[in-house]
């Protein structure tokens, strides 16, 4: 009887017991909303980081530079920004580490009108190019100029807000505006159909990584699990964004009011071609390559932005990988 009494006793205090508090965790954006943000916005919709104990903030960003710098500060516990910039940002003594990559293909690029007669990356001289300043592609800039022999003095920079890029180029206030190539369906809304060309630095001498999920190294040592629970939650939203776009594009639009769902829906087979790849079907989404890293990191350091080189096991680990593939 006794021994039913404690059990009974504890199966109460259970009942009454209150459940675990979720972790509250932020991530820091690397721009406004865009796209490639839809499958978190998909997550959040099917309760995968409430499965996962996670009490999770989206903040908007306002650049790679910026969010590289929050996450470094403990403002944010993820962050989403340009393999280049993080690696940059840890030779200058930044506590960061990237933990998947999010394009598998970086998809730094310059747009511009078809009639700029732009062809390659030589006909960038003598010409005005915007970009934000805390833009990833400031950062990549230096290394995409040098191995294609492009003296940075004849090419003018000129500071825009991110969500003003289109339209400088459109007023002909700039030849061209550094912008990633998932938003050439954005390009083309402003610019007209069929008027809008561009240059995917991949496709002349950068075939590097792009954006990233990337931590401050204190939360690897204070709460690792946060971070595999959070990449898990994540890239069951991108399995599931890349079965139906359209469903992701809706819970990002229905969260965050103003945007264009259509010119973005537009934009995700360009997203889903830079995120799912070989690798990323046979390991798992969010993989990170050491080989390619290390070209990201040499390509990267030879622009001269870098203090010193870093080492691979500095710049990314694939100890949280989540191991979430595609459905077949």
């Amino acid at each position: 009887m006794r021994f039913k009494a404690v059990l009974f006793a504890l199966a109460a205090f259970s009942l009454a017991a209150p459940a675990a508090a979720a972790d509250k965790a932020t991530l820091q954006l690397n721009w406004f909303h865009l796209a490639d943000h839809a499958p978190i916005y998909m997550a959040l919709k099917k309760g995968y980081y409430a499965e996962e104990g996670i009490d999770l903030t989206v903040v908007r960003g306002a650049g790679s530079a910026d969010s590289a710098k929050k996450v470094d500060l403990g403002q944010a516990e993820f962050g989403i920004s340009d393999a280049p910039t993080v690696v940059t940002a840890i030779s200058k003594g930044g506590n960061l580490k990237i933990v998947a990559v999010v394009f598998d293909k970086a998809g730094n690029n310059v747009f511009f009108k078809k009639s700029a007669n732009i062809k390659e990356p030589k006909d960038l001289l003598g010409k005005k190019v915007a970009a934000p300043p805390a833009d990833s592609h400031r950062v990549l800039w230096p290394a995409f100029a040098k191995v294609n022999n492009l003296d940075e003095s004849k090419v003018t920079m000129v500071n825009v807000k991110p969500e003003g890029k289109q339209a400088i180029v459109a007023a002909n206030e700039v030849d061209a505006s550094f912008d990633l190539y998932t938003s050439y369906a954005i390009w083309e809304k402003v610019l007209g159909k069929g008027q809008v060309g561009n240059l995917l630095w991949a496709d002349w001498g950068l075939p590097i990584y792009g954006h990233t999920y990337f931590v401050n190294t204190d939360l690897i040592k204070k709460n690792p699990k946060l971070i595999e629970r959070f990449l898990r939650a994540t890239h069951k939203g991108w399995r599931d964004a890349h079965a139906d776009p359209a469903a992701a594009m809706d819970a990002m639009t229905s969260a965050v009011p103003g945007l264009d769902r259509e010119a973005l829906l537009a934009t995700m087979p360009q997203i889903m071609d830079l995120c799912i790849t070989e690798r990323s079907r046979k390991y798992g989404i969010g993989w990170i390559e050491p080989e390619i890293m290390q070209k990201t990191i040499d390509i990267t350091y030879a622009g001269g932005k870098m203090d010193r080189v870093v080492k691979l096991d500095e710049a990314f680990t694939n100890a949280y990988s989540s191991k979430i593939k595609l459905e077949k």
